[in-house]
């Protein structure tokens, strides 16, 4: 995956909500995170990153990715694998019908896109990859 960098956020010691605005493309969408663990001594930078290089289908379907991002400790400067929730304003649409909501990262699935099955709530949804592309399949339904 592409991993230029549009914008960084360094969070203050402790702090673990974080804003990732949406990017040139239309189909971007602004997105709110909040890093359910660590501790209070933690300082966490968010990098806002390209859309490029994220794989344009999933199985035979378009993908419209609604950004790509990664949260990384300042301490060792790697993307977290810890809980962190993303909320994305329309999230609950991509669950319904023949939608999907799509995850690409680089430890799941063999870093191809694969459909999201865990808990949306409020437009919310879990990951723990610090390093993902969140986005909707098909695009346009």
């Amino acid at each position: 995956m592409n991993k230029t960098v549009i914008s960084t956020s360094k969070g203050s010691k402790g702090q673990k909500k974080f804003k990732v605005d949406k990017g040139s493309n239309k189909d971007e969408k602004e997105l709110d995170l909040d890093i359910d663990s660590g501790t209070s001594e933690d300082t966490f930078i968010v990098q806002k990153l390209s859309l490029e290089g994220l794989e344009p289908k999933i199985g035979t379907e378009d993908i419209v990715w609604f950004n790509n991002f990664v949260i990384k400790k300042e301490s060792t400067n790697e993307p977290i694998n810890q809980n962190y929730k993303v909320k994305i304003a329309g999230l609950s649409y991509w669950r319904t019908g023949n939608r999907k909501i799509v995850i690409q990262d680089g430890n799941s699935n063999n870093g191809k896109p694969y459909v999201f099955t865990g808990d949306l709530t409020d437009d919310t949804i879990e990951l723990s990859d610090g390093d993902p592309g969140v986005g909707g399949s098909p695009p346009g339904t």
